[in-house]
């Protein structure tokens, strides 16, 4: 043999007859003289082995040293201060990744899909099912090597936050940002970081660090994106833009009975005590807040002769387009135009009433009743909508709420709300207010009732109830009962539309 030099690794051989090798890689060579000293022994009966060996060899065994960190719930913002666990996709023992998918939870506006921000292997879950987890608390442990510890260890450490107050989120934030990263600094950080800082193309030298000795950590390339998202959202073109100060789940004030009457039998003798939890949970919370704002309420009647006589067309025009195509996107969008020529009606006010702000787009959240409660999604930028856009958009968010999948984006955001009561059989309705919103609607059965014509005489006419509830602090009745107004003529006559449309 010739002679190796120093290698990370000597192979140690074991010759066994003239086909057979076997190798090993896991003896260390101290230096060439001690090589010398190598010593032959003869192995069995049936066949020569020549093994090179040494006592001043030494065997290594690697060391995987590792880390459990706890993976807790981070604030997903809103006021969302506890979620309730609806179902985990691992298990203990199970290997994850970065983003991979931890559990999904269900907070007071929607259901939000957790994913890890870790490599390594669940050591511990915490909760089951339907346990209630609050923002701060650790959902799973997780193994991690000393490497990515050393990116965790720093934000674990740190103390737990307080959960925002439901009750102000308008006020100014008191936390101090960190200071700006010097410039032409050395950049400190573990691959794994620099990485996913090329897939989000973050400059990392604009990165402030807190991890040991200057080292950029992956809390602090996360954080760094969060607060980058948040500024590009401040920096909206809206004169003054208030955070909304309630959930914006539940609006009008009728509830679903599919919920409790799965969980109290008719015959049941005995009294059952059920928590109140999830979406009814957030009812609680939206009704006590909206109780303190005094409103009132509009009640008028809209004849519907016109719209109905378009039932045949849309019928055919939604087979065409594949769509279940109802009154309902007409409806929303000819609110929606009315809403161009009374912008306070589509606006939030601050917590304190201080300010109110008039909204550029038109959200308008609409009332679904689902197998899991009343759930109020919002379709964006309805004024930049045709009524089939407005359709799919609205067959799409009843399929998520039917399935209770509703994403965060879908359920906040909302400026102004309608509830469809006539699709429960109701006619006139007293809506609650979805604080900061300023107005809500509410729309009852189309009735056919006797009515009389221009020349006296009477005939058969469809009526449709239509309810509204203003802010009292910042609407009069008669800017609502106005509001009212243009939206009967859109739909008493919808060929008005057309001269209004952009």
């Amino acid at each position: 043999r010739r002679t190796l030099k120093l290698l990370p690794t000597l192979h140690r051989s074991y010759h066994m007859g003239p086909r057979s090798h076997v190798s090993y890689s896991n003896v260390v060579l101290t230096s060439p003289s001690k090589r010398a000293r190598m010593q032959t022994e003869t192995l069995g009966s049936s066949g020569s082995c020549t093994m090179y060996k040494s006592r001043d060899l030494h065997t290594t065994v690697p060391q995987h040293s590792a880390t459990v960190v706890p993976f807790k719930l981070s604030d997903i913002g809103e006021g969302i201060a506890e979620v309730t666990i609806k179902e985990w996709y691992v298990s203990v023992g199970d290997e994850v990744a970065q983003f991979d998918n931890i559990c999904e939870v269900q907070s007071d506006k929607a259901t939000v899909t957790i994913t890890c921000r870790y490599d390594g292997v669940v050591r511990a879950v915490h909760f089951k099912e339907e346990d209630i987890c609050k923002v701060g608390q650790a959902l799973v442990d997780i193994e991690v090597s000393d490497e990515e510890a050393e990116n965790v260890l720093p934000s674990t450490t740190e103390p737990e936050a307080v959960p925002e107050s439901v009750a102000s989120l308008s006020a100014a934030p008191t936390a101090t940002p960190p200071p700006p990263p010097p410039a032409n600094r050395e950049i400190l950080t573990t691959p794994a970081v620099r990485k996913l800082a090329a897939d989000k193309a973050v400059d990392l030298s604009l990165v402030p660090a807190t991890g040991k000795g200057g080292r950029i950590t992956k809390d602090d390339l996360l954080n760094y994106i969060a607060s980058s998202h948040e500024q590009q959202e401040q920096q909206e073109p809206v004169v003054r833009r208030e955070q909304p100060t309630i959930a914006t789940i539940p609006t009008a004030q009728f509830w679903n009975s599919s919920p409790t009457s799965q969980l109290i039998s008719a015959t049941q003798q005995e009294d059952t005590v059920v928590e109140i939890k999830g979406i009814a949970k957030v009812m609680v919370k939206t009704m006590t807040a909206a109780q303190q704002v005094p409103k009132f309420t509009y009640h008028d009647e809209y004849s519907m002769d016109n719209i109905v006589g378009l039932k045949t067309m849309m019928k055919k025009l939604g087979k065409e387009h594949k769509i279940k195509l109802t009154f309902m996107p007409l409806l929303i969008k000819a609110a929606s135009q009315a809403l161009t020529q009374f912008p306070m009606i589509n606006a939030h006010v601050n917590s304190d009433c201080t300010q109110i702000t008039y909204k550029a787009s038109h959200n308008i959240g609409i009332a679904t009743d689902t197998p899991h409660g009343l759930m109020v999604p919002n379709i964006k930028n309805v004024q930049n909508m045709s009524i089939l856009d407005i359709a799919g958009e609205l067959d799409r968010l009843k399929t998520l709420s039917e399935n209770n999948k509703l994403s965060t984006d879908d359920v906040t955001g909302g400026t102004f709300s309608l509830s469809n009561v006539g699709a429960v059989g109701g006619t006139y309705a007293s809506p609650m207010l979805v604080v900061p919103e300023v107005c809500i609607g509410a729309f009852g059965k189309i009735q056919t009732r006797p009515a009389f014509n221009s020349a006296g005489e009477v005939y058969a006419s469809n009526t449709m109830c239509v309810s509204w509830s203003g802010d009292h602090r910042v609407l009069d009745g008669a800017t609502v009962a106005r509001y009212s107004n243009t939206l009967k003529r859109f739909l008493e006559d919808p060929s008005l539309l057309l001269f209004y449309l952009k």
